[in-house]
């Protein structure tokens, strides 16, 4: 067995470009409480290693998988009427039957199409979610991803890990501001 170890080739990242990952700076505005300042002038932090992926390719990735065949592109109301005598009631229990979806798919409707465009106009519902999550079973390595979700996709199915309906976006890295920066420095001049 020692003798194969050699020949393994070593892991690389799949956070690379050939996979449609960047890696970026980013900069934020440092909160300072009881300081009565305009955000404009407010110290900024930046941070580094935050990795992430095009939104459209993502979407078009997410419209080009198997699962997008059970996709609503569509919207629809649901009424739920209990006895023939009484009103209706509206459900909401998707986000395609939601108002929001509704009227959004209304104006994507009302959109001209290009001159020679082939594919059919539809709304992306995107939803946006995070977490922590540890790198190592021990230390405090730790990581935000960033998931997409699509509220085209039934809630039921969305729901269910075997059906992998999270998308990566971006991972950003773990910040401890009071540790690696002199905070008060940058507030209290």
């Amino acid at each position: 067995m020692d003798g194969e170890l050699p020949n393994t080739k070593p892991t690389s990242s799949p956070l690379t470009n050939e996979n449609g990952w960047r890696k970026s700076t980013i900069r934020i505005k440092l909160p300072a409480e009881k300081i009565s300042q305009r955000e404009a002038d407010a110290p900024e932090l930046d941070i580094t290693g935050v990795y992430h992926r095009s939104l459209c390719e993502v979407i078009t990735t997410a419209f080009q998988d198997e699962a997008a065949k059970a996709f609503h592109y569509t919207p629809f109301s649901v009424f739920w009427q209990p006895t023939p005598n009484s009103t209706p009631e509206r459900i909401h229990s998707e986000i395609y039957n939601s108002d929001a979806f509704i009227e959004e798919h209304k104006k994507v409707m009302e959109l001209p199409f290009p001159e020679g465009e082939q594919y059919e106009h539809a709304v992306a519902a995107l939803m946006l979610g995070s977490d922590s999550t540890h790198l190592a079973q021990f230390g405090t390595a730790a990581l935000w991803p960033v998931y997409a979700f699509f509220g085209n996709q039934s809630k039921y199915s969305r729901a269910k890990p075997s059906n992998f309906a999270a998308h990566h976006v971006a991972y950003l890295p773990t910040v401890r501001l009071f540790c690696s920066v002199p905070y008060n420095s940058l507030i209290y001049v």
